[in-house]
């Protein structure tokens, strides 16, 4: 599972330009990732938090979605070697 997280991380890391996003559309992206994520629940717990915590109402800055997907990815990185 945690390669998939990593393969989909770095595809949504990929395919975001500008300097907002669509805050609903990134909800639907963190609720992929908690999909991908499986029955890691270090990994879902942190995604569980970012989704009750997202900015915005109807956007999100692009500077903060980069952040958390690195965040993110660190976290399955550590999962991966241990």
């Amino acid at each position: 599972m945690v390669l998939v997280l990593l393969n989909l991380i770095t595809e949504l890391q990929s395919a975001e330009h500008g300097q907002i996003i669509d805050r609903g559309r990134i909800i639907d992206h963190l609720l992929d990732l908690r999909l991908a994520a499986g029955d890691d629940l270090l990994v879902t717990a942190a995604i569980d938090e970012l989704l009750a915590n997202t900015p915005g109402k109807s956007t999100v800055e692009t500077a903060w979605w980069r952040e958390t997907l690195e965040g993110l990815r660190n976290g399955a990185s550590r999962e991966l070697t241990h």
